[in-house]
């Protein structure tokens, strides 16, 4: 028969330290109930377990043994159950989460590591891409919810089982460099002078093209010459103010070099086409408390997410 774990609890912190007094302050009980306890052990045990040495207790050989067994059951119950009142209390476990490659890069690590600064428990892996690589992950659940960019001129698929949420929006521009305007559109704004200029695009469909042209002319030119293609806004920025192309970008990344006059707008009577960032998550996946607490942080930094994305 096992002796009862409250006096081997009892047993442990008598002999950590060395002191009948010292165990019982530390436990909240009186010292004659832990010598009691002790009395009662040794008697189950039929051995003695403590020797008194200039008013300390010296544990003997089978002291030092059952100490030997004791020990590492206890300080591991002890480390198993602050971990349990932790993980009740407090975020932990890793969120796996999908941008677009320049919103995940410049702006979500800010909220990330804000979020992470709270929670230390919890933990990020980043997949960045169009949504053509990130719905998929969502849909088989490779991700826990994923950020995804939306024209505002071509409709967005329906996904049966998503909630989609939108958080941001931003005004996209065609804008070239002052150049290259003047000399392949010379100030017109006709569909046939714009659309056979080239371009530089962030995939090679060209959403980001053919949405502007739709939104602008309701239709698409004959063909669209990519110049390059590459997925960042600095990079096709670049590529723009060398003279490659024209592009759609971000007003806001673009508002120095417009101001400056290196680069002007190509627009037509209509207005700016918008671009919405939604968040997007599977509807019948159970979500996390670490999860719920990231999308409210999210939220709550829409609005100064909405200033732009770089």
């Amino acid at each position: 028969m096992l002796p009862d774990f409250n006096r081997l609890r009892l047993f442990f912190h008598v002999h950590r330290a060395g002191s009948a007094s010292a165990a019982a302050a530390e436990l909240h009980v009186t010292q004659s109930a832990v010598s009691q306890a002790l009395a009662k052990l040794e008697q189950e045990l039929g051995a003695q377990l403590f020797v008194r040495r200039h008013r300390k207790l010296v544990p003997t050989s089978a002291g030092t043994r059952l100490f030997g067994v004791v020990a590492p059951f206890v300080e591991a119950l002890g480390g198993g159950l602050a971990e349990i009142h932790r993980a009740q209390h407090e975020l932990s476990g890793v969120l796996r989460v999908g941008a677009p490659v320049e919103f995940g890069a410049h702006r979500l690590p800010a909220t990330l590591a804000a979020f992470r600064a709270a929670h230390p428990g919890v933990s990020f892996e980043l997949v960045l891409g169009p949504p053509s690589r990130l719905l998929p992950r969502l849909d088989d659940g490779r991700l826990d919810l994923a950020f995804v960019d939306v024209f505002e001129a071509s409709p967005a698929a329906h996904r049966g089982g998503l909630e989609v949420v939108e958080v941001l929006e931003e005004q996209l521009v065609l804008v070239a460099a002052r150049a290259y305007e003047a000399r392949v559109l010379a100030g017109s704004r006709a569909l046939v002078r714009i659309g056979a200029a080239s371009f530089v695009e962030y995939q090679p469909a060209a959403p980001a093209i053919r949405s502007w042209f739709r939104h602008h002319f309701g239709r698409l030119p004959p063909r669209l010459d990519l110049a390059l293609v590459v997925e960042s806004v600095q990079a096709v920025i670049a590529a723009i103010r060398h003279g490659m192309g024209m592009g759609v970008v971000p007003s806001h990344t673009v508002a120095a070099e417009l101001d400056a006059g290196r680069l002007v707008v190509v627009g037509t009577r209509r207005r700016a086409i918008t671009s919405r960032v939604s968040l997007v998550r599977v509807l019948d996946k159970v979500p996390s408390r670490a999860e719920k607490a990231l999308v409210r942080a999210l939220r709550h930094d829409a609005a100064s997410m909405s200033a732009g994305r770089p």
